[in-house]
């Protein structure tokens, strides 16, 4: 075996790790301290002095953790094309990454390093989050000149009829993609960011509407009946006007973290590879090569649609079960309109990009009616007989508001019926899968079969009478479902995949 030389980080890696833990405590622990936070807030009495005693303990423990941690951390990279990591400081590990299992080597300038001339090494492998090996505190020529040793190495590997592929690639002309940072910001109205702001505040909710009626609403209710006096509800426009205040606050929110994760968006297509650069707080470079894309999806929401915008990810290996990724190992194209979006597809699927976005030129096959009775029973007419019950008995106010309500639920359940589809296309020897789902919005997800991992059937006792079955399909970067179709369709369906999947000698990473 050859012989392995141990390095420490610098020094100034200390402070990601300070960072990093603290980042890791408000993210996972703050809401297991949830009771306790409670309990401190509702109970003790002299809140100042024992908070203070409370953040200084965590501040010092933090400290400790990080240096423990630094001491403890030494990384290896061998003759034998492997890199090793020993970290950890209660629970030791050694952590061993072979270049050929690494799948992106990107450098992320977080701005406490950005004076320093220091980055952060991300080795990003086809797996979990606890595969990733990050390096802090190196030099960017150190990183350079690693991911250089790494992607030379795994270019070695590759069989010929790949390297022919990329030098065919490389000859094509690059493709610059720049998104302004009003842009950026359309993203953080597009997301779901905001709602995810007021879900973290909902277990203080309670607190924080004590603390508004006495400093807030209170002041509103006289200030409105000192202005309009008895033409409205002063008390009513009160709390209208606070809970549009905390609307805003939210959405005022979602922007900031859409402006902070992709500023200044920079993306690069050339050789077969995208590069991203973004990031206000940390210039984070992703590279993903295009033959380790496993699937892409392509959405519009309700206010997408408004704003006449389009969110592109693209989505790699991860060992997770959902349909999502974990972001690191995810490409994101925020906010396209839709010749970039045409522009992009060229790129990924060309086939695709020649659908001018809108799908019109794909016959789409729906799911069957089964699925919107059913839904329609559960999602639907129960809530609303409910409803209609609690509202009679308990409100005795007009029936009006629920015929409001099953008529809504019904839209809704409705739409989303109508939204399942798929569709198989077949290019230059290849088969491609596009499943269709969505309510108010839609999202299309895209992929190659012969890069489904396993597919699977599934109906209920009252399915299988019907000849009915719903279709699964895992792939390395999630799973694709399809709900309710006739049984000799679904199983036409799982053969062809496994076909596919079992009989192409191509790589699927």
């Amino acid at each position: 075996m050859n012989k392995q030389h141990w390095q420490r980080v610098s020094p100034w890696a200390l402070l990601y790790f300070v960072l990093h833990f603290a980042y890791r405590f408000i993210k996972d622990g703050i809401f297991n301290l949830l009771p306790i936070a409670v309990v401190f807030v509702t109970q003790v009495e002299n809140k100042l002095f024992w908070g203070k005693i409370g953040a200084l303990v965590a501040v010092v423990g933090l400290l400790l953790y990080s240096f423990a941690y630094y001491l403890n951390f030494r990384f290896c990279i061998t003759d034998d094309h492997d890199i090793l990591l020993n970290k950890g400081v209660f629970k030791k590990e050694r952590l061993t990454l072979s270049f050929l299992r690494v799948q992106n080597v990107n450098v992320a300038e977080p701005f406490y390093f950005k004076p320093l001339g220091r980055v952060n090494c991300i080795f990003d492998a086809a797996g979990s989050v606890s595969q990733e090996v990050v390096l802090p505190g190196v030099s960017i020529a150190y990183a350079e000149g690693v991911r250089e040793q790494v992607l030379t190495y795994k270019e070695a590997q590759q069989p010929i009829e790949q390297q022919a592929s990329q030098d065919k690639q490389e000859q094509e002309s690059q493709y610059r993609l720049k998104l302004s940072n009003t842009e950026v910001a359309k993203f953080g109205l597009m997301s779901n960011m905001a709602i995810l702001a007021l879900a973290a505040l909902a277990p203080f909710m309670n607190m924080l509407f004590d603390f508004f009626e006495q400093a807030v609403i209170n002041r509103l209710e006289a200030f409105y009946e000192q202005e309009v006096g008895l033409l409205v509800d002063a008390a009513a426009l009160a709390v209208f006007s606070l809970l549009f205040m905390v609307v805003m606050i939210a959405v005022l929110l979602s922007v900031m973290m859409s402006l902070i994760r992709f500023y200044n968006y920079e993306l690069y297509f050339q050789g077969g590879k995208f590069k991203r650069i973004s990031g206000l707080l940390e210039r984070h470079q992703l590279s993903v090569s295009l033959e380790k894309v496993q699937s892409i999806v392509i959405k519009q929401n309700p206010i997408a649609r408004i704003l006449q915008r389009y969110t592109i990810q693209c989505f790699q290996a991860t060992s997770g079960v959902t349909t999502g990724a974990k972001s690191k190992q995810s490409l994101v194209m925020p906010v396209l309109k839709r010749e970039q979006v045409n522009q992009m597809l060229q790129r990924i699927y060309p086939w695709l990009g020649q659908t001018e976005i809108d799908f019109k030129a794909l016959q789409f096959k729906g799911v069957e009616q089964a699925l919107l009775i059913k839904n329609l029973f559960f999602y639907a007419f129960i809530p609303s007989l409910l409803f209609a019950v609690f509202n009679y008995y308990i409100l005795a106010s007009h029936l009006f508001y629920s015929v409001v309500i099953v008529a809504v639920l019904s839209c809704l359940v409705y739409l989303s019926y109508k939204r399942y589809g798929y569709y198989f296309y077949h290019h230059q020897g290849r088969y491609y899968g596009i499943f269709r789902s969505g309510m108010l919005g839609v999202q299309y997800r895209v992929f190659e079969l012969y890069k489904a991992q396993s597919t699977r059937g599934v109906s209920t006792h009252l399915m299988r009478r019907a000849g009915l079955k719903s279709l699964y399909i895992q792939l390395a970067s999630g799973n694709v479902n399809l709900p309710y179709l006739k049984a000799n369709v679904a199983n036409e369906i799982i053969d062809f995949t496994l076909y596919q999947a079992e009989s192409e000698s191509r790589n699927w990473m």
